[in-house]
């Protein structure tokens, strides 16, 4: 094994860890709002641009590894497997993406609510 691909391989599960920890702040950024009955500021939007990124860290790590990797190639199902779980949880939620706050009703269903709008 040469130096390089030594350091390339370090780079690439920095780069996957990265992306990992981008995953796991998109299903802890709206957990409240899928926990807990009541009116909720609506972060659906912030969600899908972080694993939007997440995409785009984890298509770095794959170019940074190299196609012949199955490692990183199995890293990378995995982490895109855990993306579309957060987009299948979110997706309920997502019919609200221009309002400011999310409100889950007893029966587990989403109502949309702009803040503003209820001032008298």
């Amino acid at each position: 094994m040469t130096a390089a691909r030594v350091v390339r391989g370090g780079a690439a599960a920095a780069v996957f860890a990265f992306a990992a920890l981008v995953v796991c702040f998109a299903f802890a950024g709206t957990v409240e709002m899928e926990s807990f009955s009541g009116l909720r500021e609506n972060l659906a939007p912030v969600v899908v641009g972080m694993l939007l990124f997440a995409v785009l860290v984890t298509g770095g790590g794959l170019a940074l590894a190299g196609r012949r990797s199955y490692t990183a190639w199995v890293v990378a199902a995995v982490l895109v497997a855990l993306m579309a779980l957060r987009m299948w949880t979110l997706a309920p939620m997502l019919h609200c993406w221009s309002y400011d706050s999310v409100g889950r009703n007893a029966d587990g269903s989403y109502h949309c609510v702009n803040r503003g709008d209820m001032l008298p």
